[in-house]
């Protein structure tokens, strides 16, 4: 298990190509900038148990591969984001309860024999790992759409996700970025976003 530790902002979509390009930010990158095209499947049972239990279950393609990821418990504060993760790889576009176990996640009980899929995620990320102060920082872009019954909600965030360092400076960073381009606190996730959509459109 590992404990996730990011800070979600609002980015407007006309102002994603600025950030990506701003001579700023490229001179605190510590890797190259590569873009994903990033493809996830949210899995829960007909009555949302796994939403009721604060959990989120998903298939996400990257590439050519498929990584299970279990999320829950933690805590949201002014869009900083910290939730405990259970992730590994499987070989394909299906569940793996044995790789899950392995892996230390545990599901709500009943909840596995009635999972299903509830809404899909589909988006292009921008990534890179980026150096401020001295904490290493994964900044992620985000844009792309959600879908669930037929219906859509529009992906367009910053991702800031702290690799070493304090959490303090994730949001120094986001002041920074801030006066090259407009952003607001992400108070709601992908996941919430998307059950959102189920529910209003099921």
């Amino acid at each position: 298990m590992a404990l996730e530790i990011e800070l979600k902002l609002k980015i407007a979509p006309a102002h994603i190509a600025k950030l990506q390009h701003h001579p700023w930010v490229r001179s605190i990158a510590m890797t190259r900038a590569r873009t994903l095209d990033l493809y996830s499947v949210y899995y829960d049972t007909e009555h949302l148990l796994l939403f009721q239990h604060a959990m989120a279950l998903r298939l996400r393609r990257v590439g050519s591969q498929w990584i299970q990821t279990l999320k829950g418990g933690g805590q949201m504060q002014a869009g900083l984001h910290q939730r405990n993760e259970w992730e590994a790889p499987v070989p394909s576009e299906s569940l793996n309860f044995e790789i899950l176990e392995n892996s230390g996640g545990v599901l709500p009980h009943g909840a596995r024999a009635h999972l299903k899929p509830i809404f899909v995620t589909a988006f292009k990320r921008n990534v890179r790992l980026v150096n401020y102060a001295g904490a290493e920082i994964e900044l992620c872009i985000d844009y792309g759409e959600i879908r669930a019954s037929g219906a859509t909600h529009p992906i367009a965030e910053l991702e800031l996700e702290l690799k070493s360092g304090s959490p303090q400076q994730l949001f120094e960073l986001a002041q920074a970025l801030g006066n090259i381009v407009p952003l607001t606190p992400e108070l709601t996730n992908k996941a919430e976003y998307g059950y959102r959509l189920f529910s209003a459109h099921k």
